[in-house]
């Protein structure tokens, strides 16, 4: 026999096994788009180690140069906006690291996203930004 009861149970296990195939599918990546070369995130300590100990690398802060005055820039790294990055990527070195940090982290993921996509290896990004910086700044002029 049908009652109201019986459809509302019907719609909840339509509605669980929808959901249950909509979850498989996010986490197994179904999806169309190729898997392309990816960036590592560091912390602090891993990128004062590569400073400290390595030759090869690039050091870059994406902030707008109006950003620096607040909290600095990490000594040895040189400025370069989102916006010019994006639009002058192909100038960058494609050999050694390339390390890219901002004031949180974000911006400097999505250039490293960016970057990896346009297939840039050795690509890093700090991934607490200059805030989470916590070693010796320079002032910036």
């Amino acid at each position: 026999m049908y009652t109201p009861s019986t459809k509302n149970f019907t719609s909840r296990v339509s509605l669980f096994i929808w959901l249950a195939i909509f979850i498989v599918a996010l986490f197994t990546g179904c999806s169309a788009e190729v898997a392309t070369n990816d960036y590592q995130n560091i912390n602090s300590e891993k990128l004062l180690s590569i400073l400290q100990n390595e030759d090869s690398f690039i050091l870059m802060d994406v902030r707008e140069p109006g950003e620096l005055l607040e909290t600095g820039i990490i000594p040895g790294a040189i400025n370069k906006p989102v916006k010019k990055v994006k639009k002058e990527f192909s100038t960058l070195p494609r050999k050694g690291k390339l390390i890219i940090y901002c004031r949180t982290g974000n911006r400097s993921a999505y250039i490293a996203k960016f970057l990896a996509d346009k297939g840039f290896e050795n690509i890093y990004n700090l991934k607490d930004g200059i805030v989470g910086w916590p070693y010796k700044k320079a002032g910036w002029k």
